[in-house]
């Protein structure tokens, strides 16, 4: 009688969190934009504060998760997924993650850069049409994979397992509250998740504008391929922000 009460309960927190996950999600467009913008313009201030480092996780994995899909998905082999948390080892590398692969043929490299700068305006893209289809699962299941992902192939297990902890107690206590509290935070997360997505959109731009014109910085993404391909560096630097700047348009547009 025991286990069939307990099997009970595990079905009922099963059917809810899965309500949690597909329940649709009340867009609040103005709400996302303004955390944007005041998350763009305090990241510019203080681009190095201890809880800026954390938030810019997701779009610093999303970056490098491009980089290993790509090289994966042309034959490579990503050997090493690392997100730079330590404000010295930033300053010293003047990077925020990297990926370790292994390529194979110029095509192959190629495709490995070219994926870094690509992949975040393309989950912004899914994470804003998942909102307006009410299918807010999908975004949360290609987080979960680009998460999983990283924990198999991340030398650092560390902060994986850290941020898993912390999911996994958090989803815990979610369990023991009503249903309607599920939506909230599913409203609630999902739109800031977006939110520091469109930031992190404008501020790439920014940022791939300053390399370009000011640090002419020789290993930034449009160098290497501009390395490799013997094309203008300013090329790649074009494709680049009229990705970040579609997105963005595209993005908004449909938000509002």
């Amino acid at each position: 009688m025991r286990c069939i009460l307990f099997y009970a309960k595990f079905l009922i927190k099963e059917d809810e969190m899965l309500d949690f996950l597909v329940s649709p999600i009340a867009i609040n467009p103005w709400l996302i934009i303004s955390i944007a913008l005041i998350y763009a313009l305090i990241n510019l201030r203080y681009r190095h504060h201890f809880l800026l480092r954390w938030i810019h996780f997701i779009p610093t994995l999303l970056h490098e998760f491009g980089h290993a899909l790509f090289c994966q998905l042309t034959g490579g082999k990503v050997e090493d997924i690392v997100i730079v948390t330590s404000r010295h080892e930033r300053r010293e590398t003047r990077r925020t993650g990297f990926a370790v692969t292994t390529t194979r043929g110029n095509f192959n490299q190629f495709m490995t850069v070219l994926g870094g700068y690509l992949f975040p305006p393309l989950m912004l893209i899914a994470g804003i049409l998942c909102l307006q289809y009410s299918y807010p699962v999908i975004f949360w299941t290609l987080l979960i994979i680009v998460f999983s992902y990283y924990f198999l192939k991340t030398s650092r297990k560390w902060l994986p397992l850290i941020i898993t902890i912390v999911l996994a107690t958090f989803i815990y206590f979610l369990t023991a509250h009503p249903q309607y509290q599920y939506e909230l935070m599913n409203d609630i997360i999902y739109q800031l998740i977006t939110s520091v997505l469109l930031a992190d959109t404008l501020l790439s731009s920014l940022t791939i504008t300053a390399v370009y014109f000011k640090e002419h910085h020789p290993d930034w993404d449009g160098a290497l391929l501009g390395r490799m391909t013997r094309l203008p560096v300013f090329i790649y630097y074009l494709l680049f922000i009229a990705v970040h700047l579609g997105a963005l348009y595209v993005a908004i547009q449909l938000i509002i």
